[in-house]
């Protein structure tokens, strides 16, 4: 069995004092597995912040019911539920998320990914991406139109192509792959979860030194320095995790 040895987190806003568009699950145990997630409210509409808190309240309290459904309904349910907000205040009619969540068990790990958030797992010096963005720029790319390269100072780089939202079509991926295939060379498994905000600045320099990529905390306090002295140019979360046998 693989047991969660170490985890760290945060979520900031872009500016202090400012509302928080993004939300955050923490590792929680759920039946045989660990859950954590990441989901970032679409900005430009009002509710973003709203809809993402629905969206991680809603996996933690029934993603038990929707493993058990093999993640089938889980995002025409979220759906379902951020159409709710509408109910509320009409001003939320185009209210949105992303979510990117990860269940790590004994066999596999699963991903359940929409919008633009992204999911790493560390092999070596290096975090493999396991999510592919739902953005307007990874779908030239994925259709031949241009290049990553031809892209890279683009502007425009985060539009969504899809979300969850009232008004939006659901596309999403449901990825399982087997935790043989993701453990690191020591026998360990750790698992990272990040808003565009914090994997914009991973990005343009993705190394730390073994020591900080191989523990969730010191990692994490490293690039949530980097960011700030960036300055921020976006909310951003993190979630990090590490299992052993």
């Amino acid at each position: 069995m693989y047991n969660l040895t170490s985890a760290s987190f945060f979520s900031c806003s872009k500016t202090s004092g400012e509302v928080n568009q993004d939300s955050m699950l923490p590792p929680i145990k759920i039946g045989n597995g660990y859950l954590f997630a990441v989901a970032d409210g679409v900005g430009g509409y009002k509710g973003g912040r709203e809809a993402s808190q629905r969206v991680t309240d809603y996996v933690r309290d029934n993603f038990s019911q929707e493993f058990d459904n093999k993640l089938a309904e889980l995002f025409s349910n979220l759906k379902e539920n951020i159409n709710y907000l509408s109910d509320i205040d009409k001003e939320y009619v185009n209210a949105a998320s992303t979510l990117t969540l990860s269940y790590v068990t004994r066999e596999s790990v699963y991903i359940a990914h929409i919008g633009d958030c992204r999911l790493y797992v560390k092999k070596g010096m290096k975090l493999l991406q396991l999510t592919k963005d739902h953005t307007q720029h990874q779908a030239y790319i994925d259709d031949g139109i241009f290049t990553a390269r031809q892209l890279k100072h683009a502007k425009g780089k985060n539009v969504l192509t899809t979300a969850i939202s009232k008004t939006l079509d659901l596309k999403y991926d449901i990825i399982v792959l087997p935790i043989e295939d993701l453990v690191d060379e020591d026998g360990s498994l750790t698992i990272f979860i990040m808003s565009d905000g914090a994997h914009s600045f991973w990005e343009k320099r993705p190394r730390f030194s073994s020591n900080t990529l191989s523990e969730p905390s010191r990692f994490i306090s490293s690039l949530k320095k980097r960011i700030e002295s960036g300055p921020p140019v976006d909310d951003y979360s993190v979630v990090c995790a590490r299992f052993i046998v």
